[in-house]
């Protein structure tokens, strides 16, 4: 397919540029774009649970459809937090990539988050996990940037690898219309 247009649901250049290497194996002749779609909690942006960050996803998809048409693929990228068994917590990936017809969308990798941390997202100390994690870590700009999960990691794995891996996986069914014949 040739002349393929994508437009990401989000300005943040992490989010673009994990979108752009993601599609860029795969499609010779792609442009991307990009709009801020906004979708809120009822008290913040920043999603609670894995039921909300995987529908944030798809409504990013969804409004940017809606509002933005004659694009082939509509990219939603959304990282929530989550909180596990035992006193724990995680922060969450959904990607959902939809057309004109259909979404698809996948959950990421789990990444450990401190409970303190999501206490204080869930009380709303904090509205988004950038912030907080901009606050703890002191690096500015942290979401568009390594992300928490560089500074987790001692950035040996970024917020742009693990968004670029769940945007692959998302893509999956687009690729293999023969094995996906739904898409």
């Amino acid at each position: 397919m040739t002349n393929i247009k994508v437009l990401v649901a989000s300005k943040n250049p992490v989010k673009i540029k994990a979108t752009t290497d993601a599609f860029q194996p795969f499609f010779k002749d792609f442009q991307i774009n990009s709009q801020e779609v906004v979708v809120l909690t009822a008290n913040a942006s920043q999603p609670i649970g894995e039921k909300q960050t995987r529908e944030h996803s798809r409504l990013r998809v969804l409004q940017a459809r809606e509002k933005y048409q004659g694009y082939n693929y509509y990219v939603g990228i959304e990282g929530g937090v989550v909180k596990a068994a035992s006193n724990k917590a995680r922060i969450v990936v959904y990607s959902s990539i939809g057309n004109e017809s259909t979404i698809e969308t996948i959950r990421g990798c789990g990444i450990p988050l401190p409970i303190e941390w999501y206490d204080a997202l869930t009380t709303h100390k904090y509205n988004e996990l950038g912030d907080l994690a901009e606050q703890k870590s002191g690096v500015p700009d942290i979401k568009k940037k390594q992300g928490v999960v560089g500074f987790f990691s001692q950035n040996f794995v970024t917020r742009y690898d693990v968004l670029k891996q769940s945007v692959i996986m998302a893509l999956v069914p687009y690729l293999n219309p023969r094995i996906f014949p739904e898409k």
